[in-house]
């Protein structure tokens, strides 16, 4: 079925990007008809003002069906894809495109907007300014007469800027109402316009923990609208700094579920880790955060010293041994935060979480044990990194995609040029799967364990808001 339904996409009709076709409206339907019974994930989906775009992933390639937008809408992915819910939400907040059969509710616009729909081409001003954000309980925690109980910035800690409402009829939590939008930056129209080394600097503070990601899958995206091949030398630099920033971003985790559980031995030698790989970032890149370093300066160094990796190996084997001692992180952690196979797979949840998902019961021990894996794969992975060779470029006619393996997840980027200028942006980031299937991995945890959870995902508000 799947071979049927990617058949019928590349019937449409081809556009500048490799891999992109553009469906008629039956089509469109067809190919929904045909997606529960096809292993096609879907790995983003976004709008342009004029077309949708949904892109999968077919035999590990990628795959954009793209559809004209009609005076109506267009025919909603959500109620065959989960993941669609919130792309759909945020199409309609930016552009005032509704999904038809689809939640046309806010995910980013909570009414404080100047304006409504502000990509649109006639944006409107907004009414008025709303009193807050409502929430409607369940019958079931309405009954019990249970405790709802708020998660986020405002209740007077510092937190990731999105809000959790959480009702606990009795000791567990039974329903999670999620308000998102606080870390929206409006990055699709400051992008507008832009020259793409101006474009490259705001791409790369998308978010701190995967800016090598971001970077780099906005590059690979570049060098396909244009044509031209990506260097052997930003091959590998992508290739070096992807593995050196997964080390940090896992050790950064470890350093803080330990801290938050007591383990100081686990704490400290994480930390001290993450430190040694920022000072080699600082040696390599002249600063210990890995901002504007793809495409990389001429001088950058495409191998970590030899002395640092032995140093960091021998650690990361001690730091696995204190994971798994009798009363260590392991056994902590077991049993909280579980993300089942099924769960990633309903809402798109890819990169280290959903190998997690499929490790024992899926739960915080078996994500944190698969970054501990990840670690030691990264740092085998530089040193013994082979030599990379020029990427071919795809077409080259003013469109391009293009992805790279964040910390988290993997990250695509699509870009259309105009006049050597950006011209439409969009960015997919494994934040956004991860925030739509909160509900269904905070069913059933303490409240005190949740921020613990929160930290084990690596949820990025800002990748997921944009």
């Amino acid at each position: 079925m799947s071979a049927d339904v990617a058949a019928l996409i590349r019937q449409g009709s081809p556009t500048p990007c490799a891999g992109r076709f553009v469906l008629e409206g039956e089509a469109w339907q067809a190919m929904i008809a045909g997606l529960p019974d096809a292993d096609l994930p879907l790995l983003g989906l976004w709008a342009d003002g004029v077309q949708v775009h949904a892109l999968f992933r077919h035999d590990q390639t990628p795959l954009v069906a793209s559809v004209v937008v009609s005076p109506g809408g267009y025919p909603a992915l959500s109620p065959v894809c989960g993941g669609a819910g919130a792309p759909e939400r945020i199409i309609h907040d930016l552009w005032g495109i509704p999904a038809i059969g689809g939640r046309r509710d806010p995910w980013l616009d909570q009414g404080r907007w100047p304006v409504a729909t502000p990509l649109a081409t006639h944006p409107a001003p907004t009414p008025g300014l709303p009193e807050g954000q409502e929430f409607t309980d369940s019958a079931t925690v309405m009954q019990a007469g249970g405790t709802v109980l708020g998660y986020g910035p405002a209740e007077g800690d510092f937190r990731a800027p999105f809000h959790l409402r959480l009702g606990l009829p009795g000791e567990r939590i039974v329903e999670v109402q999620s308000c998102m939008g606080y870390a929206h930056r409006g990055l699709a129209a400051r992008l507008r316009g832009l020259a793409p080394e101006q474009a490259g600097r705001l791409v790369a503070r998308i978010d701190a923990t995967a800016t090598v990601a971001h970077q780099l899958a906005f590059a690979r995206a570049l060098y396909n609208a244009t044509g031209n091949p990506m260097p052997a030398r930003t091959v590998a630099a992508g290739v070096m700094l992807g593995a050196v920033e997964r080390i940090a971003t896992h050790l950064d985790v470890l350093a803080q579920v330990s801290a938050m559980l007591g383990d100081g031995r686990s704490a400290t030698l994480a930390a001290t880790m993450l430190e040694q790989v920022r000072q080699a970032c600082k040696n390599m890149c002249g600063r210990r955060l890995l901002f504007d370093v793809i495409p990389p300066a001429e001088a950058l160094p495409v191998r970590v010293d030899d002395a640092q990796l032995a140093s960091l190996a021998a650690q990361h084997a001690a730091l696995h041994r204190l994971f798994w001692r009798p009363r260590g992180l392991a056994a902590q952690a077991r049993g909280k935060g579980v993300v089942s196979a099924a769960t990633a797979a309903c809402w798109g949840i890819m990169g280290c979480n959903a190998r997690g998902a499929e490790r024992g019961q899926g739960d915080m021990t078996a994500r944190l044990d698969t970054r501990l894996s990840e670690i030691g794969e990264s740092l085998s992975l530089l040193a013994a990194l082979p030599e990379a060779h020029m990427m071919e470029a795809e077409r080259g006619k003013g469109e391009g995609l293009g992805w790279a393996e964040g910390p988290a997840g993997p990250v695509w980027h699509w870009v259309r040029l105009e006049a050597g200028h950006v011209a439409a942006w969009w960015c997919g980031d494994p934040s956004l799967a991860l925030a739509q299937a909160l509900p269904a991995i905070l069913s059933g945890a303490a409240y005190e364990d949740v921020e613990l959870i929160l930290v084990s995902l690596g949820l990025s508000a800002a990748g997921a808001d944009l």
